[in-house]
């Protein structure tokens, strides 16, 4: 009989456990409250969680100070800190300027001035603004614009994968025409620019920031050229999502 009872305390106490160690193991967990909406519910109004391996200590993208930084979460479920926002790119002049003609009759002709790469370590807003110098001459260089009919010059870039430029879709055109008539004094430079912000992936990208001129009448004697980037800027910047 001993041996019986001892038994039958066995299987109740194994019961009991087993019981408590499924309850706790689908049980809903609450702070600041007896009724847990979710596996883990912090009540209150100014509930708050903290985590050690997120703060400026522990984790090198936590500058500290008073600014605020953004939580990400992953595929996995893990949180981290996002990256810093911020310029990620700023190049105040190119290798050297870029001499783009129309075609001998004065018809559409383009050129890479420009590419600059950049990394993307997580989603985020690209911003990228240029800024790009012009001295229209003509088609040989060797004298000013002087006929009165109407130059154009375009400034456009295309997005790439760090090597070759995605030709398909262009980013940022803009454009200015100049016309000079009987004057051979008319110098300066002129200037396109413009700002254009992308949603962007993780990944490896470039910039091919590019050059494009037209004739106002397709004659030979309205053939031009344009010199791009004696003083010119290009910005990359980032808001991490």
């Amino acid at each position: 009989m001993l041996q019986i009872q001892h038994i039958m305390k066995y299987k109740i106490t194994f019961f009991v456990f087993s019981f408590f160690t499924i309850y706790l193991s689908t049980a809903q967990v609450g702070i600041g409250t007896t009724d847990p909406q979710k596996d883990l519910h912090v009540a209150g109004t100014e509930s708050t969680i903290r985590i050690d391996g997120l703060n400026s200590v522990n984790n090198s993208e936590n500058f500290g100070g008073t600014s605020k930084y953004n939580v990400l979460v992953d595929n996995n479920g893990d949180l981290t800190l996002g990256k810093l926002s911020g310029e990620i790119s700023s190049a105040s002049s190119m290798s050297s300027p870029v001499v783009v003609q129309t075609t001998a009759n004065s018809g559409l002709n383009a050129g890479e001035l420009y590419k600059k790469n950049f990394t993307l370590t997580e989603r985020a807003l690209v911003i990228i603004t240029f800024y790009i110098s012009m001295d229209f001459k003509s088609y040989d260089g060797a004298s000013n614009i002087d006929d009165g009919r109407a130059k154009v010059a375009h400034n456009y870039f295309y997005l790439g994968d760090g090597n070759t430029a995605n030709t398909s879709k262009a980013y940022g055109m803009t454009s200015s025409v100049y016309s000079n008539w009987n004057c051979d004094t008319a110098t300066g430079f002129i200037y396109n620019s413009r700002s254009t912000t992308l949603s962007l992936e993780p990944g490896t990208y470039s910039v091919h920031l590019n050059g494009a001129v037209y004739g106002g009448d397709l004659t030979p004697d309205a053939a031009f050229r344009v010199t791009f980037g004696d003083t010119d800027r290009l910005d990359i910047q980032a808001i991490y999502l």
